[in-house]
């Protein structure tokens, strides 16, 4: 409060319309300088990120087409797509750039990170454990764990919770990341100081990072083998996804880039169960095929594949906006003709990940990006390949949505700023207490923007990644606004 002190004789410099009107005339020149000089410069940085792309399928170019507009729109460096129909692969297609900084484009067989797409392979492993007699998977997973137990005092855990997310444990850690080569924890180590419990057992959906890492564990120690050696000779090599791993290859990669653009030094996570596959989109693309019904694969009886794509507990939260369900290992839901569909995505620190797939038709679609604000691509790609498909949009193409909000609410701020300005260019009174409103409203809307811009993340960046900046700019310029509208009735008082 001292500080608002001297602040009002400094007012009273000039008569309180010729106050309004200079902020009024700021608030109109700043607003110009950010569509006129500011706009463009985007739309040259975005511009500068997209490669040429090869031509083929009248599907593939169309989605080829949609996903180059969001790179612009959106300043994503490169995307891989990939599509399956009756079974059959189409692509993959490579877009924009593995590297800007270096001008090297992306390639069709790049490697990527591909986050949390490493569960459904994680829990193909464990059903490949149970089906030949080595894991139960409803019996304690104390049972098969060796070298480390969950705390005295939690109650059971059985490997099916932990594969469809009921488990009752935290989504631990997912930042802890290790430079490759780097000393790390052991994972018996890391899941001491990660394990959380934040629910019962078999009550309630909980997404958990944590519950994967310990499936990895259960892996290894129920086969007696490193789970990288197990994935690869039961699970990689037999379904064809001879480019996937579990070990850093930096040459192969393309450079992840972070929500602000900025380019990511490579890491590492402690664990790999959750988020530690490295994959090219073939290699996605020829799990989605394994999980096809009348697939000739022969790791998993049909009827396990069927299981695992059954869904077993009600999603809820910010992940009900997409999917349904849960199954063991994939999201669930029902597509507007009636059909059942499983996905997973992921988003990991400069890298993002899609894989959708129709099991009863074969058809199916995989989406990687070397750029954490792919998300609005995603759903735009998604969306797009639904109507292929002759379906309402999927559930993860609602991300959409959030664009329509923001837009709403750009205009809703501007024409609140416009009525603030105009009022306050009026000598519109209102008393102390609509002074203090004004100025309170002001604050926060200034305010909010300075602090957003501040944080690492914010699910708003990964949901907003080109808009956010113009809601920031439309909240502080109506922000600006109602602070003048706050003099001009602190004046009249």
């Amino acid at each position: 409060m001292p500080r608002d002190r001297p602040t009002r004789p400094r007012l009273g410099i000039w008569p309180r319309s010729r106050f309004a009107h200079i902020m009024s005339a700021a608030i109109v020149v700043l607003a110009a300088f950010l569509l006129v000089v500011m706009a463009p410069l985007a739309a040259v940085c975005a511009q500068s990120s997209v490669a040429a792309q090869p031509a083929g399928d009248p599907l593939l170019e169309g989605l080829a087409a949609t996903a180059r507009d969001r790179m612009e729109a959106d300043d994503v460096p490169g995307v891989v797509i990939a599509v399956l129909r009756d079974g059959i692969l189409l692509g993959p297609v490579a877009l924009g750039l593995a590297d800007p900084s270096a001008g090297r484009e992306m390639t069709a067989d790049a490697l990527f990170r591909v986050e949390s797409i490493s569960k459904p392979v994680t829990a193909w492993g464990v059903m490949r454990l149970a089906e030949t007699g080595r894991l139960d998977l409803d019996g304690p997973i104390a049972d098969c764990l060796l070298r480390w137990r969950p705390p005295d005092g939690v109650p059971a855990i059985t490997v099916r919770q932990l594969l469809s997310h009921s488990a009752g444990i935290g989504i631990g850690d997912y930042a802890a990341r290790y430079r490759p080569g780097a000393p790390r924890p052991t994972l018996p180590d890391f899941l001491e100081g990660d394990f959380r419990m934040v629910g019962v057992p078999g009550e309630g959906f909980a997404y958990s990072d944590t519950g994967y890492n310990l499936l990895e564990l259960v892996v290894e120690d129920c086969a007696g083998e490193e789970f990288g050696a197990f994935m690869a000779r039961e699970i990689l090599r037999p379904l064809g996804m001879t480019g996937a791993g579990y070990d850093w290859r930096a040459a192969a990669m393309p450079v992840g880039h972070d929500l602000r653009g900025r380019a990511v030094a490579p890491y590492v996570y402690p664990a790999r169960g959750s988020g530690g596959l490295f994959a090219t989109a073939e290699d996605i693309a020829r799990l989605a095929a394994a999980s096809m019904a009348g697939s000739d694969q022969a790791v998993l009886p049909a009827g396990t594949v069927a299981l695992m794509q059954a869904p077993r507990i009600e999603v809820g939260g910010l992940f009900g906006f997409a999917a349904a369900g849960y199954g063991l290992g994939h999201f669930t839901e029902t597509l507007s003709d009636g059909r059942a569909a499983i996905w997973h995505g992921g988003q990991g620190y400069g890298w993002m990940s899609h894989m959708h797939v129709v099991p009863e038709t074969g058809d199916g679609i995989v989406i990687l990006s070397n750029s954490q604000r792919a998300w609005p691509l995603f759903a735009a790609v998604l969306r797009e390949w639904s109507g292929s498909l002759g379906v309402e949009p999927v559930g993860m193409a609602r991300v959409l949505w959030a664009e329509t909000v923001a837009k709403v609410a750009v205009a809703a701020l501007l024409a609140a700023g416009v009525l603030a300005a105009w009022s306050a260019a009026r000598g519109a009174g209102g008393g102390a207490g609509g002074a203090a409103a004004a100025g309170i409203s002001g604050v926060v809307l200034i305010g909010w923007p300075i602090w957003a811009a501040r944080q690492d993340y914010l699910f708003l960046f990964s949901i907003l990644p080109g808009l956010w900046p113009l809601l920031a700019v439309a909240s502080i310029l109506s922000g600006l606004a109602l602070l003048a509208l706050a003099a001009a009735r602190w004046r009249r008082t």
